[in-house]
C-alpha cells in the first residue's frame, strides 16, 4: 500500500531512493565549543540506518554572531570540517543523503553566545528577548550574504549532497522575508521582491561558488500564523523568486517550529499545496505528520514532493524502514507532548533530545537492547506504560516476562491522557508496546489482582512493581462523600457523562483542564478552582500555551489560590486571600486532586531483595520519567 513513499525522486543531480526525509530540528548534542557531538553523529546515523531517504542536519551557524544557542554546531570555521567530514561519511555509508541547513538567529541571538549585538533587518526586538538590536547596514548584509556563501562551500568540501537555507521560524533571514519584521526603505525592504533579495542574492552565490548541479534548498514558511506576519499569498510570491535565483526545492514550514497535540495532524497541508502548484521545482512539506497512511495522503492528493517527518523522526528513527517492512504497529507515534524533545530542563540528565515513548532516542550507541547470557524468569507488575516498556525491553533481552494488569485492558493513568480529543495520538504508544510485547513473547494476564504470595508461589527471578498510582481523595474534606462528587477518572473514561450543566473541577494540573475541556465539549459551563495561583504549572511550555488559549476559547472559569473548605450540595466554600467565599449554583463537583503512589503491593515484598519498582509506585511523576526508569532497569536486569 505504501510502495509510493519509497518511489525514487531527483533533486538537482541527485536521486533520492524514497520520499520521507528528517527535516532539520536541533539535537542538543553540540558541545560549548559549537562541535557536533560524536554523541549527534550516531543520533544522524541512527537515522540513516532507518531509511530516511534524505536528513537535512540541525541548524548549522554561518557566523558567531549569530548563534542561537551555547551548544549550537557551527559551520563558520574550517575547525568545524574534520568533524561535519565525520558525519557525511557515517551518513553516506548508511545510504542516506544529507544536507547542511545553514543559519543565521539575528535577532534572536541566544543569551550568553556572543559579545556582538544581535543584528536583523531592522532594529525591532522580539517578544520576551528585548535587547538593543542593531539594523544591518548594506555593507553588513553584504557580509552575511558572503558567510552563507562560504559556510555552503565548506559544506560541499565536507561531503553534504547539498544546503538548505534557513528562511523560517523568525531566524534572521525569516526576518528579512517578513513585513512584520522588515521596515527597511532600501533595495532589501519594501515590496515582496526586494524582502526576498537577501535569500536571492545567497542562492546565486551558492551557485557560482558551488556550482549548479550542488543543490540548495530553501526553507520558508507557508504563511507565518500572526497578525502582520506573511500570508501564503506572501509565501507564494517569495517561492516563484527563490525558484527563479536558482533554488532547487523549497521546503514549507510554518511560523511557529514546532506544535502539540493541539494542533491537527497534516495541518499545513493547503500551504504547502497552493505553493506546490506553482512552482516547477519539488516541494517538501511538514506539519504533524507522524502516520504512513498521512504521509501518503500528503503525496497522493498533490499537496507536496516528499514528507517530513520532524518530531516524528525523533519518537521513532527506523520509520520509513518499519513502514517498507510493514510493521507498521510497532512505530512508536509522535504524540506532540514535547515531554523530552524540546525544551532543555525537561531532558534527562546528561542527554539531548530524546523522546518520552522512546528513550532509546538520542541514546544511540550508549543504550543498546543485548541479548541476556543469563536467562531470568520475571514478573511485571502493572501494565501502564513504564511495566510494558520494562517487560518489552526485558522479553527482548531474552528473558521469560510474565505480565500481571488488574484491569481488564493495558495503559493505567496513561489511558486517561489519550481520552481529551486533541490527545488520541496518546493511546497509539500502548498499542505499539502491547505489539512489542506480543512480538517478544510476553505473556500478559489481565483481570490479575496480585498479593504477595502469589508472587513468590510463581518462583520467580526478579519481580518489578509498576502499579502506578490513583486518585487522591481527601477524606478529612467537608462534604467528599456527596452524591454530587465525582472523579476526573469518571469523566475520562465517559463513566459520567453530563450535558448542560453547571460543574466544578477542584484541581487545575492538566487532568483538571482536560476534565474541563472534555465537559465542554458537551455543552457544560465549567470552572476550576485550584490552591495554586497558577494553572497547570508543570506543563510544558508551548502545550500549556495552546491550553491556555483553548480554556478561553471555550470559556472555561478559574479561581485561583483558592483552599477548599467544604463541598456542599451546589458548590463549595474557599479561603481565598484571607476571606471565606461561596461559590453556588452548581450540579456537580469534579475531583482532580492529583495522585499518589499504589506502592501497598511494594510494601508487602520489602524482605525480599529481587523486588524493583519503577514509575508511579515510587513517586508520583509523568510518563517520560516513569518510561525512562523501566527502560535503564531493562536494561540491567
Amino acid at each position: 500500500m505504501f510502495e509510493e513513499l519509497f518511489n525514487p525522486i531527483t533533486i538537482n543531480h541527485l536521486e533520492l531512493q524514497g520520499r520521507l526525509i528528517m527535516p532539520a530540528m536541533n539535537s542538543h548534542y553540540g558541545d560549548q565549543q559549537h562541535f557536533l557531538t560524536d554523541q549527534g553523529i550516531n543520533y544522524y546515523t541512527e537515522r540513516a540506518r532507518g531509511e530516511f531517504a534524505l536528513l537535512i542536519t540541525e541548524f548549522l551557524c554561518v557566523s558567531e554572531e549569530g548563534l542561537a544557542t551555547t551548544t549550537q554546531a557551527g559551520i563558520y570555521d574550517d575547525k568545524f570540517m574534520p568533524m561535519l567530514s565525520k558525519l557525511t561519511s557515517r551518513i553516506h555509508q548508511n545510504g542516506s543523503l544529507i544536507f547542511a541547513q545553514l543559519h543565521h538567529s539575528g535577532r534572536i541571538q541566544g543569551n550568553g553566545t556572543s559579545d556582538l549585538p544581535p543584528v536583523s533587518a531592522s532594529p525591532i526586538p522580539a517578544k520576551g528577548r528585548m535587547r538593543e538590536i542593531k539594523e544591518l547596514t548594506t555593507d553588513q548584509i553584504s557580509e552575511v550574504k558572503a558567510k552563507f556563501v562560504d559556510a555552503a562551500l565548506r559544506a560541499k568540501h565536507c561531503g553534504f549532497d547539498g544546503v538548505e537555507i534557513h528562511g523560517a521560524h523568525g531566524y534572521l533571514l525569516a526576518q528579512f522575508l517578513s513585513k512584520s519584521t522588515n521596515k527597511r526603505i532600501d533595495e532589501y525592504g519594501g515590496n515582496v521582491s526586494s524582502r526576498a533579495k537577501i535569500v536571492c542574492d545567497i542562492i546565486r552565490g551558492i551557485k557560482e561558488k558551488c556550482g549548479n548541479d550542488f543543490p540548495v534548498s530553501v526553507r520558508t514558511s507557508g504563511a507565518e500564523g500572526f497578525y502582520g506576519g506573511n500570508t501564503i499569498e506572501d509565501a507564494m510570491a517569495q517561492s516563484l523568486l527563490f525558484e527563479e535565483a536558482g533554488a532547487d526545492i523549497l521546503h514549507i514550514s510554518y511560523g511557529i517550529p514546532i506544535q502539540s497535540y493541539y494542533i491537527n495532524n497534516g495541518f499545513n497541508f493547503s500551504n504547502i499545496k497552493r505553493i506546490k502548484e506553482i512552482v516547477s521545482i519539488p516541494v517538501i512539506g511538514v506539519g504533524r505528520i507522524n502516520d504512513p497512511a498521512l504521509a501518503l495522503a500528503a503525496l497522493k492528493s498533490g499537496s507536496m514532493d516528499l514528507v517530513a517527518l520532524g518530531r516524528q523522526s525523533i519518537c521513532d528513527p527506523h520509520f520509513p524502514k518499519k513502514v517498507r517492512e510493514n510493521r507498521i504497529d510497532e512505530i512508536f507515534v509522535c504524540t506532540g507532548c514535547m515531554q523530552r524533545c524540546l525544551y532543555e530542563n525537561s531532558f534527562e540528565p546528561g542527554y539531548g533530545t530524546s523522546c518520552m515513548l522512546n528513550p532509546f532516542s538520542g541514546k544511540e550507541g550508549l543504550w543498546e537492547i543485548k541479548k541476556t547470557n543469563a536467562i531470568k524468569h520475571i514478573g511485571v507488575v502493572g501494565a501502564g506504560p513504564a511495566g510494558l516498556q520494562a517487560a518489552w525491553v526485558l522479553a527482548k533481552r531474552g528473558h521469560k516476562v510474565k505480565l500481571y494488569e488488574k484491569d481488564s485492558c493495558a495503559g493505567g493513568q496513561y489511558r486517561l491522557a489519550a481520552m481529551p480529543p486533541m490527545k488520541h495520538d496518546f493511546s497509539k504508544g500502548i498499542f505499539t508496546y502491547l505489539t512489542l510485547c506480543q512480538k517478544y513473547g510476553v505473556e500478559i494476564f489481565y483481570n490479575t489482582e496480585v498479593n504477595r504470595d502469589f508472587l513468590v508461589s510463581q518462583h520467580l527471578d526478579e519481580i518489578i512493581i509498576a502499579t502506578g498510582s490513583s486518585p487522591i481523595i481527601p477524606s478529612n474534606l467537608p462534604g467528599i462523600e456527596n452524591d454530587n462528587v465525582i472523579l476526573a477518572q469518571e469523566i475520562l473514561t465517559f463513566h459520567k457523562v453530563f450535558e448542560n450543566q453547571k460543574i466544578l473541577v477542584l484541581g487545575a494540573g492538566l487532568v483538571g483542564v482536560e476534565t474541563a475541556e472534555i465537559l465542554c465539549e458537551y455543552g457544560n459551563q465549567v470552572t476550576i478552582v485550584d490552591r495554586l495561583n497558577v494553572i497547570a504549572p508543570l506543563a510544558p511550555l508551548l502545550p500549556r500555551i495552546q491550553m491556555l488559549k483553548h480554556m478561553e476559547d471555550l470559556n472555561i472559569q478559574s479561581v485561583l489560590g483558592a483552599e477548599v473548605l467544604k463541598i456542599d450540595r451546589s458548590g463549595i466554600k474557599i479561603l481565598r486571600n484571607k476571606k471565606i467565599e461561596s461559590l453556588t449554583g452548581f450540579n456537580q463537583i469534579v475531583l482532580a486532586f492529583g495522585a499518589k503512589s499504589n506502592n501497598s503491593l511494594l510494601s508487602e515484598l520489602s524482605d525480599l531483595n529481587n523486588v524493583h519498582s519503577i514509575g508511579d509506585a515510587v513517586k508520583v511523576r509523568d510518563a517520560k520519567d516513569a518510561i525512562f526508569e523501566a527502560t535503564q532497569l531493562a536494561l540491567k536486569l
